[in-house]
């Protein structure tokens, strides 16, 4: 890992100083984004376009304090719409570079086409045809730019990304030590590192232990015995630190299920029906367990047995439901729908949005919707479970996260784009990519092109 920070140490120093600009000369970010962003694009340096889409990803999702100057992150968020629409021209720019395309892609064309069909029913047109088209392209651009960047350099595009993903958790963990003004929730002591809030940050570490299980688990780059000491230590401190319930569950029940599976495929689904079926002794048990160990106040167990008035949003959710059963009213309905009883819903003990991302799917999609996306998925999911265990660890614990949060339902969040990462990784097993880097494939191309020239 210390190879990869020194290798890419000229474009950490770029991200550093655009970070530097962007929180203290403003303006100027708005013109040296772009210009950097375009410079790597016409190069062909994939790699720095996707790790700055990351970057720019995952200081869109801070949360400014209120009347605080230190880290007035704003930028990110008006500038994150740029990386789909950039992702896009480079990859029609350098589109040989690219083929073959991945073809697991296909599975999420009838969705698209449902999501489109949706936006007849937007009550605002102009943002639901904004975040379809963000949605399709991220959708497509981050796998095509995966695919293309294993092709291409094989282990060291894997050691480099994951790399830069602790980098950003690890940067995280200083601040919350060394600026806690910055690395904490003010107030209740919560630790969320670099992101907006302690939710995020669990369901981003969530995302990053299952990418490097992944990534050990396909033999797509080797870490050192204390580099995977450090990657656990880091994300085991962010998660408990953060003290985000989701988080903690989600990674827990991913191991569980990947270790059982790993030992004995029924053993593996025991586990699961474990978790399915009786879900309510385990949650008992838990809630028994925490107030023994005198942890309530960790777990906020007040709020637990309501999932922190998620309760609340999810059955006004799906009163609003009936109104789109079978189309949905387009990408973003569900916050047009959420945000007008903010208000209403903040009384009744909820604060943010639907935070159910199956609820969310059904707001945008409808009921066509969801069975078109969840089926594709499971389509990849049943395909790739011959491969290895960890789908289904993986599947199960997405399942679950998703429950809590609806991360999934938006392209632009830092959440999204690693799960298509891994999910990529998955379809590049189908396509016998697995472990195929470019120059294995050209030469497959040029011994293929011998074969037929010498036939003629």
């Amino acid at each position: 890992m210390i190879d990869s920070y020194k290798y890419h140490s000229q474009f950490i120093l770029i991200l550093t100083v655009m970070y530097v600009m962007g929180v203290w000369l403003d303006p100027l970010i708005y013109v040296v984004f772009p210009v950097f962003l375009i410079a790597y694009g016409v190069k062909g340096r994939l790699f720095e376009l996707l790790i700055m889409a990351i970057w720019m990803l995952i200081l869109s999702d801070y949360i400014p304090v209120k009347n605080a100057t230190y880290a007035d992150l704003q930028f990110a968020k008006d500038l994150k719409p740029l990386i789909p629409l950039a992702l896009f021209g480079f990859f029609l720019l350098h589109r040989d570079r690219f083929r073959p395309l991945p073809s697991f892609l296909k599975y999420f064309i009838p969705f698209f086409i449902v999501t489109f069909i949706a936006l007849m029913y937007s009550i605002k047109i102009q943002v639901g045809v904004q975040k379809t088209i963000s949605y399709v392209l991220m959708y497509t651009m981050i796998p095509i730019y995966t695919v293309a960047l294993h092709r291409e350099n094989g282990e060291e595009f894997w050691k480099s990304l994951f790399t830069f993903i602790i980098g950003m958790l690890s940067i995280g963990v200083v601040l919350g030590v060394a600026i806690p003004q910055i690395g904490l929730i003010e107030g209740s002591g919560r630790f969320k590192g670099v992101f907006g809030n302690p939710n995020g940050l669990g369901v981003f570490l969530n995302l990053a232990f299952i990418l490097w299980m992944v990534i050990e688990e396909f033999g797509l780059t080797k870490f050192t015995k204390k580099e995977r000491w450090y990657i656990l230590i880091i994300l085991m401190i962010s998660v408990f630190w953060s003290g985000s319930r989701n988080g903690i569950m989600s990674i827990t029940i991913f191991y569980l299920v990947y270790r059982a599976v790993k030992i004995n495929w029924f053993a593996g689904v025991i586990v699961i029906a474990v978790f399915v079926g009786f879900s309510d002794v385990i949650f008992q048990l838990f809630i028994d367990g925490v107030a023994f160990v005198g942890l309530e106040d960790y777990f906020r167990i007040h709020t637990l047995e309501e999932g922190s008035g998620r309760q609340v949003a999810w059955i006004f959710a799906w009163t609003q439901i009936q109104d789109y059963f079978f189309l949905g009213g387009g990408f973003g309905h569900d916050e047009n729908i959420m945000r007008p009883n903010y208000y209403w819903l903040q009384f009744e003990g909820h604060d943010g949005g639907v935070q159910n991302s199956y609820l969310s799917f059904w707001f945008d999609s409808g009921v066509i919707g969801v069975v078109l996306y969840y089926g594709a998925l499971l389509r990849i999911y049943f395909k790739s479970m011959r491969f290895s265990p960890i789908v289904i660890a993986f599947a199960t614990s997405i399942f679950f996260n998703s429950t809590y949060e609806s991360w999934m339902v938006a392209s632009l969040n830092p959440f999204t784009i690693i799960f298509l990462i891994i999910l990529t990784i998955f379809a590049m097993q189908l396509a016998g990519e697995g472990y195929r880097s470019r120059a294995q494939i050209l030469a497959e191309e040029e011994e293929a092109k011998e074969l037929s020239g010498a036939h003629a």
